[in-house]
């Protein structure tokens, strides 16, 4: 009988070691099988943080030089607006220079002959060339003037003249203002090619 429970207990410790050995394994064989699905999703969440950083470098890189590109753009029209605008000065300040006294009475009597029921015409000059001009022009188109031909000075006109008909329907206008807006078109091309050239 002692060896039957010395059987007995030899069998139920032989059952318990293996119970024990085998939940042991499976305990290990589990814990490596979260082990390797915890590494695996560790380089899969590393590799997505890899790729969104270089896709964040990229979209930074994109978004610097379109900013860098549309900075480059502003600094061109600005310049072309700056070197215009000086252009347009000096046009100007020509154009007025280009009106002084002689020139100018000279161009009036050229206009005023070319133009037919002058009768009905008033020219208009600033204050400062009506002063100068009024005298010589009165003796010039003295012809004109009988038919009611008028000279007058008007604030509106600060260089050039303005050939206007007496009832304000319509007028010619060869203020240096206007000269300039009508050369302009004329102009700007000829020298954006010549200054612009190189950025085609």
């Amino acid at each position: 009988m002692a060896q039957q429970i010395q059987d007995l207990v030899a069998s139920i410790r032989k059952d318990g070691i293996e119970a024990a050995q085998k939940e042991a394994e499976q305990i290990i064989a589990d814990a490596k099988a979260e082990a390797a699905a915890l590494v695996e999703k560790a380089r899969k969440e590393a590799a997505q943080e890899i790729e969104k950083a270089h896709k964040e470098i990229q979209t930074r890189d994109q978004s610097a030089i379109s900013s860098l590109q549309q900075a480059s753009r502003d600094v061109m029209l600005s310049l072309k607006k700056a070197i215009q605008a000086e252009l347009d000065r000096i046009l100007a300040t020509d154009i007025e220079k280009a009106y002084s006294s002689k020139e100018l009475a000279n161009v009036i009597i050229t206009v005023i002959s070319s133009l037919s029921d002058v009768g009905e015409k008033d020219v208009q000059l600033s204050k400062k060339d009506f002063d100068q001009l009024a005298t010589s022009l009165k003796k010039e188109l003295g012809e004109e003037m009988k038919k009611g031909l008028e000279i007058k000075a008007v604030p509106s006109v600060r260089s050039g003249f303005r050939v206007s008909e007496k009832d304000g329907s319509a007028f010619y206008d060869f203020s240096a203002e206007e000269t300039v807006e009508l050369l302009r078109p004329f102009l700007s091309p000829s020298i954006q090619d010549i200054v612009f050239k190189a950025e085609q």
